[in-house]
């Protein structure tokens, strides 16, 4: 009964509040789990009011809310002001792909080395789950050590070759990232010291290729996302 009435003190707070003035949609907020239902996790989100995860959201998140308890402390994202019932909607799987994302980017930033276990592999390179999202890591990125000797170049032996690598942990860099269309690239290229100069190697590119050109090119990698090819001279 205490529980219920401090989500009714809430509710009436949050619809005396105005809430659309200071809290805004895609906003992350800091807040207190209060209650957890059968579905629905109400969060006291301190200055604004009370949040709620339920329906789809519920749904999406229902691994992570498993692992919450009453009193923990939670960041989601709005993604409703106020509701029907006064609540603030939230998303917690987009709250966790938001800062998992700018984890990334501050792993590039700091050219971070990560120890990332091998997902799976195909002729291509290798599949890295991190943090939940699944990156790419193309073979022509791997290092001599994981680099696969194939005399002939037969894409299956290849496969076989970078399949070998499939549960072992091996150290890799973030390279690139876009979230919007989910795409997470890694490297071994430079882990033992030697920096690589991104600008430098896209500039020199720009200069060497032009729209329009036609180069040939080998098939390396095909993602979710795009399809990695290997020039001429080893760029991929």
């Amino acid at each position: 009964m205490e529980e219920q009435n401090n989500l009714t003190d809430s509710l009436v707070n949050n619809l005396e509040s105005g809430l659309d003035s200071i809290i805004k949609i895609d906003d992350t907020v800091d807040g207190i789990v209060v209650a957890i239902e059968r579905s629905a996790v109400y969060v006291e989100i301190p200055n604004y009011g009370t949040g709620i995860i339920y329906g789809s959201e519920y749904i999406n998140a229902r691994e992570i809310i498993k692992r919450i308890n009453i009193g923990d402390t939670i960041s989601a994202k709005v993604i409703d002001t106020g509701n029907n019932d006064g609540y603030i909607e939230l998303s917690l799987k987009e709250a966790r792909q938001a800062i998992i994302w700018s984890e990334a980017e501050s792993a590039i930033k700091e050219k971070r080395t990560l120890e990332l276990v091998v997902k799976e592999a195909n002729k291509g390179g290798l599949l890295i789950d991190w943090n939940g999202i699944l990156g790419f890591l193309p073979s022509s990125q791997l290092n001599e050590e994981n680099y696969p000797r194939v005399e002939d170049g037969d894409k299956d032996k290849i496969t076989i070759e970078l399949k070998k690598l499939i549960g072992k942990r091996i150290p890799m860099n973030i390279i690139s990232i876009e979230p919007k269309e989910g795409k997470l690239i890694f490297s071994q290229k430079g882990l033992s010291g030697d920096k690589v100069d991104t600008k430098e190697l896209k500039a020199e590119i720009e200069n060497k290729y032009k729209l329009g050109d036609e180069v040939n090119c080998v098939v390396t990698g095909v993602v979710d996302f795009g399809i990695f090819v290997k020039l001429e001279d080893d760029t991929e």
